[in-house]
């Protein structure tokens, strides 16, 4: 084994000598391939520009591209390289067993960000989003893919996804980009950059009346209007302690599914407030087990604004993680959540801090959080925060 690292250690400098920058365009450019895949494969443009077998292939080529940067371009030793592999035969796994790989191919991308500039990861998250977005509603305003629209049980009101699956998933994908924005400018935003912040807001709520998404935005903006303030706070709080708050919350979430009852008058209200969400959780904890490596839960959603009569979907991307992937990968999850926050105190920039939380609020009702063309933050764990300056004579 000796011998092989040094001939990969040799490649490497010859690569490195040769072609400097071949591991940041190796990395961009497989990482904008597979956020293309992502944002495409939530819109209704799959099975219309692309199919099925299209995404696969818009996925696996690209995790390929990223194992080898890891293996040949960056700096790992043997014991980092066999514990890599371990997780992602571990990973592997349980997408077999979940018939879902998101984490799986998430992981090659958390690990292949090492030594990349997070601004440039951040402009390509924020540049393919908004291709597929423009993409899309050109698309759905021509009526050449559907443009779904919804409505609420308890409301008359229009709600339009603009080609998306569904309007939710338009409305937390924008509230993501807008966070993506945010960190790539430091959270000090001009005058007329807030207008733009308060206008998308108002615009993606009318458009589709997503009240969660509406508090998580104004939210944001508060956070970035107030971050001076939040910064000496935050400055005050260790990474054990911002781990454990977020832990706690993550149980609380799952709890409250697996207690939940009609019975209980304050549960009823934040299952009806979570558009039902409870219900459902509860249903698979009283149908299912938590499985140690996955396993698999069908799934009946709205997307694509097809009539469902047997509805039932886990939106919660705890509960899912702790009932599809299991055990083992949520107790992974967890020891991510703290490892980022480490990060981000050894680094002293509490505004990714801010939007680890809110990521980690939204999550607790949303399912995006293995989704990279949604959540970009597990990117920032190996990826280099500080920018450094051009130096001028």
């Amino acid at each position: 084994m000796e011998e092989l690292m040094t001939v990969r250690n040799k490649l490497k400098t010859k690569l490195t000598e040769r072609f400097p920058e071949l591991s940041t365009w190796l990395y961009l450019g497989a990482l904008s391939i597979y956020i293309l895949a992502m944002s495409l494969k939530g819109t209704m443009l799959v099975d219309f520009l692309i199919t099925q077998r299209g995404i696969f292939y818009l996925s696996a080529l690209p995790a390929f591209l990223v194992l080898l940067k890891i293996v040949f371009l960056d700096e790992h030793d043997l014991k980092d390289l066999v514990i890599f592999f371990l997780l992602e035969v571990v990973l592997f796994a349980v997408g077999t067993s979940a018939d879902e790989f998101l984490i799986f191919y998430f992981l090659f991308f958390i690990v292949g960000a090492q030594g990349i500039n997070i601004d440039q990861i951040l402009k390509v998250f924020l540049g393919v989003n908004l291709f597929v977005i423009g993409l899309a509603f050109i698309f759905s305003s021509l009526g050449s893919v559907k443009n779904v629209i919804v409505t609420r049980s308890d409301s008359p009101a229009l709600r339009f996804a603009l080609g998306a699956v569904y309007p939710t998933d338009l409305a937390s994908r924008v509230f993501f980009m807008m966070m993506a924005y945010a960190v790539l400018k430091r959270f000090k935003l001009t005058v007329p950059e807030y207008i733009s912040y308060v206008a998308l807001t108002l615009l993606i709520y009318i458009v589709t009346d997503t009240r969660i998404d509406l508090m998580l935005m104004l939210l944001l903006i508060i956070c970035i209007f107030f971050y001076e303030r939040l910064n000496v706070f935050l400055k005050k709080l260790s990474a054990q302690v911002l781990s454990l708050l977020s832990i706690l919350y993550i149980f609380l979430i799952i709890l409250l599914g697996y207690f939940y009852s009609p019975q209980f008058g304050l549960l009823e209200k934040i299952n009806n407030f979570l558009s039902g969400r409870l219900f459902y959780e509860h249903v698979a904890f009283e149908n299912y087990n938590v499985p140690i490596l996955g396993q698999f839960i069908y799934q009946n959603g709205f997307g694509g604004g097809f009539k469902v009569l047997d509805y039932f979907y886990l939106d919660s991307s705890y509960v899912r993680t702790l009932m599809m992937h299991g055990l083992v990968v949520f107790l992974l999850l967890l020891v991510l959540i703290y490892l980022l926050f480490v990060k981000f105190k050894k680094v002293e920039l509490n505004y990714w801090i801010i939007c680890f939380l809110l990521v980690i609020l939204t999550s607790g009702i949303d399912q995006h959080l293995w989704n990279i063309s949604y959540n970009f933050i597990f990117l920032a764990l190996f990826a280099d925060l500080l920018v450094k300056k051009k130096v001028t004579e």
